[in-house]
C-alpha cells in the first residue's frame, strides 16, 4: 500500500483536507501534518525564532504550530516512519491560479515536497473568482476529481515540476492542462486607529486584474474546466542570463 502526506495551510482542521483524508484512506496510508491554525499567504516561510511543538490529533494525524513547510519538514525528519511516495497539499479554499503561486502556503507545501524529491501536487477549490465563501465549496467531489488525478499522476514519469490543480464550481468534469496566466493586483492598505490612538493596519487582498489568455489556469476555470498545471523549479533563464552577459562584457568599475 502506498504512502502518502497531507498537508495544507488551512489548518489541520479544515474540511478540504479533512474530505481528502477521509476519500484517499480506503485506498492508501494516509499521514496528515498540517498547521494547528490557518496560514494562508504563507508560501515556504520557515518558524526560526521560537520553538516549534507536535500535538498528536488522532492516529496519523497531527498539527504543528508553524507553517506549511514546517510541517512537511517535521513529517519528514521527525513523524513518518518512511518516505511518503506522494504529498497533497490542501485541498485549499480558494483559487490558486497564476502569481498566487509566489505567497500561497498551499503550493509552498507542495514546493517543500519537491526538495525532499518527492512528486508533490497543491490543491484548489474555487467557488467563482475572488470569492471565498466556504460555504460554497463542493468538498466530497472535489475530494473525488483530486483522487482520480492523483492516480494518474502516479502511474506517470515525474519530471522535477510540482502540480498545481484548481478546481472550480461548477465544472464541466474535463481536465484541462494549463499554463500559468496572469493575475495582478496589489493589496490593499487599511488604515485604522486603536484606542490609544496609535495607527495599525491590516493587509486586504485588494482587486484582482486577470488576464484571460486561451490555455492558462485563469482561462480554464473561467470556461469551467478544471486546471491542472506545472511550476518547473528553474530559477534560471539561459536567454536572460546571455542577455546579461553581453550588457556586462568587459565592464569594469
Amino acid at each position: 500500500m502506498k504512502t502518502l502526506l497531507l498537508t495544507n495551510d488551512d489548518g489541520f482542521y479544515s474540511k478540504g483536507i479533512t474530505s481528502l483524508k477521509i476519500l484517499l484512506e480506503k485506498k492508501y496510508h494516509v499521514w496528515v501534518v498540517a498547521p494547528d491554525r490557518e496560514k494562508s499567504a504563507i508560501s515556504m516561510a520557515l518558524t526560526l525564532n521560537h520553538p516549534l511543538r507536535i500535538n498528536q490529533v488522532e492516529t496519523n494525524v497531527y498539527s504543528v504550530n508553524g507553517t506549511t513547510a514546517d510541517c512537511v519538514n517535521i513529517a519528514m525528519q521527525k513523524i513518518l516512519p518512511q518516505k511518503p511516495d506522494f504529498i497533497l497539499s490542501g485541498m485549499n479554499l480558494g483559487e490558486n491560479l497564476s502569481e498566487d503561486v509566489f505567497f500561497s502556503g498551499t503550493v509552498g507545501g507542495a514546493f517543500s515536497g519537491f526538495l525532499y524529491g518527492i512528486p508533490s501536487l497543491a490543491v484548489s477549490l474555487i467557488a467563482g473568482l475572488g470569492q471565498y465563501q466556504q460555504q460554497d465549496f463542493e468538498f466530497e467531489q472535489g475530494a473525488e476529481i483530486t483522487v482520480k488525478i492523483l492516480e494518474k499522476l502516479m502511474t506517470y514519469r515525474h519530471d522535477q515540476v510540482i502540480y498545481n490543480l484548481n478546481i472550480p464550481f461548477p465544472n464541466c468534469g474535463e481536465i484541462a492542462v494549463t499554463s500559468l496566466g496572469s493575475k495582478r493586483y496589489t493589496p490593499d492598505i487599511i488604515e485604522r486607529i486603536d484606542p490609544r490612538g496609535r495607527k495599525y493596519f491590516w493587509v486586504g487582498t485588494g482587486t484582482p486584474n486577470y488576464s484571460c489568455q486561451e490555455g492558462s489556469d485563469i482561462w480554464a476555470v473561467q470556461n469551467k474546466f478544471i486546471s491542472l498545471s506545472i511550476i518547473k523549479y528553474d530559477l534560471n533563464s539561459k536567454a536572460e542570463m546571455i542577455r546579461l552577459l553581453s550588457a556586462f562584457n568587459k565592464f569594469k568599475l
